[in-house]
């Protein structure tokens, strides 16, 4: 079959135009239903008191933007992008505009819920919830051990509070989403360098996103760096089966086969080290291993990986000489989940090859290229009396860090889909689910609500009745973000540290608390309350103490920067070297490849089997994994642009009789549903593609109830060796028209 393995952006803008690139940027004019449009006040509204207050937006995880919200009449009004932030400088997103109504959604959980013998939901006191789950747990922990309970949640600024509750109990076992997204990347990255570098976008010259996608990702700051970058002449290359927002921009998009990146990427670094167009100064003075590499990569020339990715040789020549000829001021984006962040058996190796070619051109803590971004270290609650309880000096039960078993994986991050494997082996008795919805957004739902099913507790905190909390034993409703004041957050990290917090900025509409407060409530019917006598306000007074910095101070400007901005310069690596390390003695010892080696994918479509593909997935600019689904501004956008569909190469469609718009089955080994599919030239053939998101099946969830499928539907429950990731693309599903 033939197929056009390069196509430019002036060929594909068109069709882009009709894709999720055109809802995206749709999405971004669109007000959703916050009152932004200028007209005449009314005399109520001229008369009211106006309050501007900055906090930080909670529309994604990741982020974190800093926002300021305005207040009128008691109620919020608007939102705006705090100018002083890194992560956004001054805007806000579709789904930050947006997510701020889920303050008013009638599917919020009003008050504490309990579940009934019947299965139905009942309103409890707070008091006696925490009553009846602190005895349970009680019982729970003495019947087995602390280490039967676990705590999982997305990774926000508050994660502190769960580590100092799990560690109170005596349990190692908080785990985040890390693995259903970037663990193999983080993984692979400390292997190389000793920590998780950031993009200097804006100054480079050549950049190339491997699967990465930050039009639709969305990170603001990377938007708009990308481009100044290319206003300045940068080129930017996508590397990528799918024809993103981000390929839409790009100079040049490469449609490579999925799971072969890793091909592309080892004659790449081929080319740069057989030619000697590497940075031998660096090399000479900041690596280790590099005699070893050059031996090893020897075997990977473009014309064997040709075969492997469906780019020509002659393509990969190309960029591997452009993108060595602007060193230092190139770089290779240091990605997320997309091409290697937890989608394939190779993504660890995919990622520590990405690592080892920035570090061949000599690129790190360059202007340009990447660096370490600065991060302010956080006072101690032990300075102001408040005991920190022992870490638990037992391995984690899903073996996150235990040689062995996941040795490469985050100790602090966990493995989300091991937690109803170990429920039906009966190692795990009773979880906390705070910020998270694990039976929607981990793979094997049906599998996943088993194990949730067979926990003799489980408590979730949240602000809806998602998938896992009507699961639950009880439902403890969290304040929203508007209405609650939390942990003072660091996550704005660049070329300067940056403070920012989340404050209250209206009152609680319903009887709701902060998780602070119910975690100090838990904490003193567990026995462990001298670890929580402390005020939020305590907490975040105690964190600012080292830089000089009040609390009233940073509620006051939203964002401060601390200490001295980024200057160009090799710093040691947090590496058992101190240097980078192209081959890893550690991981060598862990029994893993020291070095970067081609792997085949677990799978691979049937070529001989018209129907067979592998399903990949990804990002709209409008959603945030299942959480905005139930949005209604966000779902109808959604809707109107007509995104809930599988993308499907337009060749192959036609060999199947199938026409844009067709309802059509996918089915996989363990799962089936019906989508339509969106006919395009934008995709490689051997693939589908499904944006993540929807597929929600909680009932409770009215708006988004029933939209569209999942690719957790069709995905197997499995474990990489490396970091223990699901391997979310290793799916072949057969697609027929319905």
């Amino acid at each position: 079959m033939s197929f056009d393995k390069k196509i430019t952006r002036r060929a594909f803008i068109k069709t882009a135009a009709g894709g999720t690139l055109a809802a995206g940027l749709a999405a971004g004019t669109v007000s959703c239903g916050v009152n932004n449009e200028k007209r005449a006040a009314s005399p109520t509204e001229a008369a009211a008191d106006i309050k501007k207050i900055p906090t930080q937006c909670q529309g994604c995880g990741a982020n974190r933007c800093g926002i300021y919200a305005y207040v009128k009449n008691g109620r919020l009004w608007k939102v705006e992008g705090n100018p002083r932030t890194y992560n956004n400088a001054g805007t806000v997103c579709p789904r930050g505009h947006a997510y701020i109504k889920e303050l008013y959604n009638p599917d919020r959980i009003k008050q504490p819920l309990k579940r009934t013998p019947e299965g139905k939901y009942e309103p409890i006191s707070w008091e006696k919830a925490i009553e009846e789950i602190s005895t349970k747990l009680n019982l729970i922990i003495m019947d087995n051990s602390p280490q039967s309970v676990f705590w999982i949640q997305y990774p926000m600024a508050n994660i502190p509070l769960a580590f100092r509750f799990m560690h109170a109990l005596g349990s190692p076992n908080t785990i985040t989403h890390g693995a259903t997204c970037f663990t193999a990347r983080n993984a692979a990255f400390n292997a190389t360098i000793g920590g998780l570098p950031d993009n200097d976008l804006k100054n480079s010259r050549y950049i190339i996103c491997v699967g990465r996608n930050p039009a639709a990702g969305v990170k603001l700051q990377q938007i708009k760096d990308i481009a100044e970058a290319k206003r300045q002449g940068a080129r930017l290359i996508v590397l990528d089966p799918r024809h993103s927002e981000t390929a839409a921009i790009a100079d040049e998009w490469l449609a490579v086969r999925p799971a072969s990146d890793l091909a592309f990427l080892l004659a790449m670094l081929n080319v740069i080290i057989e030619e000697g167009l590497y940075d031998h100064q660096f090399i000479d003075d900041h690596t280790i291993g590099f005699d070893r590499l050059r031996d090893e990569i020897a075997t990977y020339p473009p014309e064997w990986a040709e075969k492997l990715c469906d780019i020509p040789k002659e393509a990969i020549y190309r960029v591997a000489r452009e993108f060595a000829s602007y060193k230092p001021r190139a770089l290779i984006h240091r990605g997320y989940h997309g091409g290697y962040g937890a989608g394939y058996l190779n993504s660890f190796q995919t990622a520590r090859t990405v690592a080892i070619l920035n570090a061949v051109i000599g690129n790190y803590e360059r202007v340009g290229g990447l660096f370490l971004p600065l991060k302010p270290t956080l006072g101690e609650l032990e300075k102001g009396g408040h005991p920190a309880p022992n870490i638990p000096e037992v391995e984690k039960a899903d073996g996150a860090g235990v040689p062995g078993r996941y040795p490469a994986a985050s100790y602090s991050d966990g493995i989300a889909h091991a937690v109803p494997e170990l429920a039906l082996a009966g190692k795990l008795k009773a979880g906390f689910v705070y910020h998270m919805n694990p039976v929607r957004t981990n793979p094997n739902p049906e599998r996943v609500i088993a194990g949730y099913r067979k926990l003799e507790l489980l408590v979730t905190i949240d602000c809806v009745m998602s998938e896992t909390a009507a699961l639950s034993h009880y439902v403890l409703p969290e304040s929203f973000f508007l209405e609650r004041d939390d942990h003072v957050d660091t996550v704005h990290s660049g070329k300067v540290a940056e403070l920012t917090v989340v404050q209250q900025v209206v009152k609680p509409m319903y009887d709701t608390k902060p998780l602070l407060d119910i975690i100090t409530g838990l904490s003193k019917g567990l026995g462990i309350g001298k670890y929580f006598n402390f005020t939020m306000d305590e907490l975040n007074a105690l964190r600012l103490k080292p830089f000089g910095v009040t609390l009233e101070e940073l509620k006051k400007e939203g964002v401060i920067e601390v200490g001295t901005r980024w200057e160009e310069g090799f710093k040691a690596c947090k590496t058992p070297s101190g240097k980078v390390e192209f081959y890893s003695e550690q991981l060598s010892q862990w029994g893993l490849d020291p070095m970067p080696r081609w792997q085949a994918p677990l799978v691979s479509p049937d070529p001989n089997d018209k129907h067979s593909f592998r399903l990949l997935h990804g990002k709209q600019a409008i959603h945030t994994h299942s959480m905005t689904a139930n949005n209604p501004f966000l779902m109808q956008l959604s809707i109107r642009y007509d995104m809930i569909r599988l993308w499907i190469n337009r060749r192959r469609a036609e060999a199947i009789n199938l026409k844009d718009g067709d309802t059509v089955l996918v089915e996989s080994d363990i799962g089936k549903g019906l989508v339509r599919v969106r006919l395009t030239e934008g995709l490689h053939p051997s693939a589908v593609w499904m944006p993540s998101g929807y597929g929600i099946f909680s009932k409770y969830l009215t708006t988004a109830y029933g939209k569209g499928i999942n690719y957790n539907d069709f995905l197997n429950t499995l474990f990489d060796p490396a970091v223990g990731h699901v391997m979310s693309n290793e799916i072949i599903v057969k697609v027929a028209k319905a």
